[in-house]
């Protein structure tokens, strides 16, 4: 990150001086010097600069001049401000410098990606110049040097990111490219989509997020597996008569890519070639030719997919795809795959689809496999989320025998929650259970009543047993209202037992707006690194301490990017005055798609900075060059004063999460916990209780559990 800012005539001059003995001394570190083996070298020798050749504004001469001076430093955070300033002058004299700098101008080795992306962004708008194209698309998209180089770059420049910087480096550069007016830019990007270089998946990628107008020329052949995908990403119709030559491919990948390609264009001609690859000796042409009668609604698509799951190399692909077309046959292929597998993955995928298939046969095979520990788990959230009516019948026979009973009443919360509509029978048992003596009987009947409404949260967390207190806290969080939250930070004060202090930190979703934890507590709860020190980093960005300024920044500075997406969002909230300024800084070197989407969020919230320059350059930057799409969408809404996020469907999900030992059986010891990243973004802690279960509500969308983390919150380590 830059901290250090050139301000004043007086620096200016200053550096003017310096800078023109420097360059009087010799030209061994001229920036226009290209070492043996790089790739501009390779592909043409660049013309031989002169920073200060056509320069007129005075301004611009010594801004250009301190840039040169500063590029030619060995400190590296002084050639990161060198290229920021010539990205910042956006002169003739400042494209031409960024052109020359990809490699280092003292021939010292050094290699620096986060240069790149500075460089990439910079040149961004000169399209038109050829030499800005050839650099994006030799030097940086489709380069196999800067790779080795950086391979061998220094320590103190990169770190862990290397890579990926690189990799956000060769997406930006493909984006410039394919978002310039140029057409030259256009057909540069498209050369390298063709070629199966390093290039090709973020040139692919940037061309199916702002397809060019003549789409056909993009994707003629030679047909490759890329390429195809391509084509089917464009969606332009034109193409699918060029695309079904591919289908007599003698390369097995090659005809598979072209099966989906034509499926998903919706091309029905193509259902007869599916239908003989279906047959394929070759597993993975098997599986395209089932997905292409999938997708376009074959009649015998689920005869496809009950075949793929006959056979042990398809059977993955085909539980998935059952998901989205089942019918008897299909349901029976899927339980008898559950019986013969001993992968757990195919397994798993197995029983989900038998919870999405309306066959009776489905629930009957679920009802059957309930009855094994190892599985009883999945299948009892598969009858849970069954949309044939059988499954309640046999929830509620699970809820009447005494060894499945907690099993079925979490099932039938969770059916009444996702469905919208509650069985007496179920909320008889679950009060029932919630006025048991029983501690784990009590622990889901009264968190189940209050994840359903039918209890309130204040109450249920008065119980005396801590983890009756956790699953209700988890609970809880299914009304997403402000006073639940308020309730859940309250008790936690009172509260003397770590672990569910720990869940009721869900409370921190709004950054605690009313203050109610100390921030001395926020602070501790950072130091800590565990699972709720996410959530205590946002809200302890975003209350804007000035005691604890050095400290936030240095979690923003953290080596987990967990930590770094959850300050960042804090600071979106936040009251400090430079707060987009942190924002704006740390988005130029950000690696992580999830922390550069949640610094997009941040601004986009700062609308009391609305007009900042730092504020509109990130935003504009994010909307034509971020490789991630739900970044530059939420930018452009930005930018467009829309809020940055569409509004979220006000009806939450359960996620039904369970630990279990191989023999399918809870761990035993003190409880285990964990933190569940939301759809949103944002990490929510989580206990299990002492059947292995946690049901956590969460908005709509994928989640991912995250069990036991140690985060490495308050040693800022390198970036």
């Amino acid at each position: 990150m830059i901290r250090h800012r050139w301000n004043g005539l007086a620096a200016f001059v200053l550096a003017t001086v310096a800078s023109s003995r420097a360059w009087a001394q010799g030209s061994s570190g001229h920036p226009g010097h290209t070492a043996a083996g790089s790739d501009l070298s390779s592909r043409g020798a660049l013309p031989a600069f002169d920073p200060l050749e056509g320069s007129t504004s005075l301004r611009d001469r010594f801004g250009i001049e301190l840039a040169a001076r500063l590029l030619r430093s060995t400190d590296p955070e002084d050639r990161l401000r060198a290229l920021e300033r010539a990205a910042s002058l956006g002169t003739p004299e400042g494209i031409s410098l960024l052109v020359h700098a990809v490699k280092d101008p003292l021939g010292t080795g050094r290699f620096d990606p986060r240069a790149l992306l500075l460089i990439a962004r910079g040149v961004a708008g000169a399209t038109s110049q050829g030499e800005v194209r050839q650099l994006l698309r030799d030097g940086i998209l489709d380069s196999s040097v800067l790779q080795h180089a950086a391979a061998g770059s220094a320590q103190e420049a990169e770190g862990a990111d290397k890579d990926a910087r690189l990799d956000l480096a060769r997406s930006i550069a493909a984006f410039a490219l394919a978002t310039s007016p140029d057409p030259r830019a256009i057909e540069a990007v498209i050369l390298v989509a063709r070629d199966a270089g390093p290039g090709q998946a973020a040139a692919a990628e940037a061309l199916a997020a702002f397809p060019p107008q003549r789409v056909a020329t993009v994707v003629t052949g030679p047909w490759s597996p890329p390429l195809l995908r391509l084509a089917a990403n464009l969606g332009d119709l034109r193409v699918l008569d060029s695309v079904r030559t591919a289908l007599s491919s003698s390369d097995p990948p090659t005809r598979a890519a072209a099966l989906d390609a034509v499926s998903e264009l919706g091309d029905t001609r193509a259902i007869d070639a599916a239908r003989s690859a279906a047959k394929d000796a070759d597993p993975r042409v098997r599986e395209a030719g089932a997905r292409a009668l999938v997708r376009l609604g074959a009649p015998d698509r689920a005869r496809a997919v009950e075949a793929l799951l006959g056979d042990i190399e398809t059977a993955k692909e085909g539980a998935r795809l059952a998901e989205l077309v089942s019918d008897d046959g299909v349901a029976k292929a899927l339980a008898a795959r559950v019986s013969a597998s001993s992968d757990p993955e195919v397994r798993a995928a197995a029983i989900v689809a038998l919870g999405r298939s309306p066959s009776t046969d489905a629930v009957r095979a679920l009802a059957e496999l309930v009855k094994n520990p190892l599985l009883e788990g999945d299948a009892a959230e598969a009858l849970a989320r069954s949309p044939n009516a059988a499954a309640e019948t046999a929830i509620e026979a699970l809820v009447r025998s005494t060894p499945t009973r907690r099993l079925g009443a979490r099932a039938c919360a969770v059916r009444a929650f996702t469905q919208g509509h509650e069985r007496a029978a179920c909320t008889t048992t679950l009060q029932a259970m919630a006025a048991s003596r029983d501690t784990r009987e009590r622990a889901v009947g009264l968190s189940a009543l209050v994840l359903l409404g039918l209890y309130p949260a204040k109450g249920a967390l008065a119980d005396g047993d801590a983890a009756v207190r956790r699953a209700v806290a988890m609970a809880a969080l299914a009304d997403g209202q402000e006073a639940t939250r308020q309730t859940l930070l309250a008790t936690a004060r009172r509260e003397l037992d770590a672990v569910t202090r720990r869940v009721m930190a869900g409370g921190l979703l709004d950054a605690d707006a009313n203050g109610l934890v100390p921030t001395t507590a926020l602070f501790e709860r950072t130091l800590a690194g565990e699972d709720d020190a996410p959530l205590a980093a946002l809200a302890l960005a975003a209350r804007a301490d000035p005691a604890y300024r050095e400290h936030v920044r240095a979690l923003f500075a953290s080596s987990d990017p967990l930590l770094r997406s959850h300050v960042a969002r804090g600071l979106g909230q936040s009251r400090e005055p430079d707060a987009t300024g942190q924002l704006a800084e740390a988005y130029p070197f950000e690696a992580d798609p999830s922390v550069r989407r949640a610094i997009v969020l941040a601004l986009a919230e700062r609308t009391q900075d609305r007009d900042a320059p730092a504020r509109l350059r990130i935003l504009r930057t994010a909307r034509q060059l971020d490789p991630d799409g739900a970044t530059r969408e939420a930018s452009a809404r930005a930018l467009a004063s829309l809020p940055a996020s569409p509004p979220p469907n006000a009806r939450f999900d359960v996620a039904w999460v369970r630990l279990a030992t191989r023999e399918g059986i809870a761990p035993s010891g003190p409880s285990f916990t964990g933190a569940l990243l939301r759809s949103d973004g944002l990490a929510v802690p989580i206990a299990f209780d002492e059947d292995g279960y946690a049901l956590v509500p969460i908005p709509q969308g994928d989640a991912r559990l995250l069990l036991a983390p140690r985060l490495p919150a308050y040693d800022a380590s390198a970036r």
